[in-house]
């Protein structure tokens, strides 16, 4: 379901993106045609979460005992150059091509597009909701956050139409041109930067998600005292390990089904938990 998901919403970006170049072409609009690669940048996180929800299904083997998670990451890097340079490229094409003038159909293009990705972020938001996904709900956001981009190049656009009456407000397509470039360029550094921190090994620091955990583990009465938590992010899913102190005579069977207990709640959770290590020490 999430990989049908991920596929609908890349089909509906990729075409939006498409009608936003082809509006560019006929609207004249260099801020379009920014909002354009914007667009390009939101579809390539569809991509992203594609290859994550495939990959991370992949059952374990003797060399990645722990699953192929992190490809995900190695993935969303190749990814973020892929949106630099294109916001480079925007950027560079904005600064040394001749201004343009809007028309109509940059306005109309705009307003279409604004109101598929409001449709798309809440079809989203709400599917991640359901199938309690991170990727399905991450795309929602993003996709929500461009259709407020969009609505910002919209302004432009029509800002810039007013130039035939107002000449200083023809430069309006322009500016914006640029500020879209800038904001695509921003996306793909926060995409590199997010997953080189990730690739290298990143621990969640949410303190509800953590006390979540405790809150799970507390549930058997057993345990005298929770020394640790962590979780590992590890692509789409989590690796959690948890130190515990328990009385010293508690027999291997008890100790062992109190282990299998645990291990079953958190992976049941919604905390994408998919392999859990506990380490069981005696209470002095």
């Amino acid at each position: 379901m999430i990989t049908l998901t991920m596929l609908k919403s890349f089909l509906v970006n990729l075409s939006l993106s498409i009608i936003k170049i082809l509006g560019a072409f006929f609207g004249e609009s260099k801020t379009l045609i920014a909002d354009a690669v914007h667009s390009v940048s939101d579809m390539t996180t569809d991509i992203i979460g594609l290859i994550g929800s495939v990959l991370s299904s992949k059952k374990p083997d003797e060399n990645h005992p722990f699953g192929h998670g992190k490809i995900e990451y190695i993935t969303s890097i190749l990814m973020s150059f892929l949106i630099i340079s294109l916001g480079i490229s925007v950027l560079i094409n904005t600064l040394k091509g001749k201004n343009m003038h809007p028309n109509i159909y940059a306005v109309i293009v705009l307003i279409l597009g604004i109101i598929i990705k409001l449709l798309l972020s809440t079809y989203l938001l709400k599917k991640g909701k359901e199938l309690n996904s991170n990727i399905v709900k991450t795309n929602g956001i993003e996709s929500r956050y461009d259709a407020y981009s969009s609505c910002l190049s919209l302004i432009f656009v029509v800002t810039s139409l007013l130039g035939t009456k107002y000449k200083f407000l023809s430069y309006a397509d322009f500016i914006g041109g640029l500020l879209m470039s800038v904001l695509t360029l921003k996306v793909g550094i926060n995409i590199l930067k997010e997953n080189l921190s990730s690739v290298i090994g990143e621990v969640e620091t949410d303190k509800e998600k953590l006390d979540e955990i405790k809150e799970i583990v507390k549930q058997n009465k057993e345990i005298t005292k929770i020394r640790r938590v962590t979780i590992l992010k590890y692509g789409s899913y989590n690796i959690s390990y948890i130190d515990i102190i328990m009385p010293q005579d508690i027999t291997l069977k008890e100790a062992y089904n109190i282990e299998k207990k645990i291990k079953q709640d958190l992976k049941r959770s919604n905390l994408n938990i998919r392999y859990v290590t506990v380490n069981i020490k005696p209470k002095k």
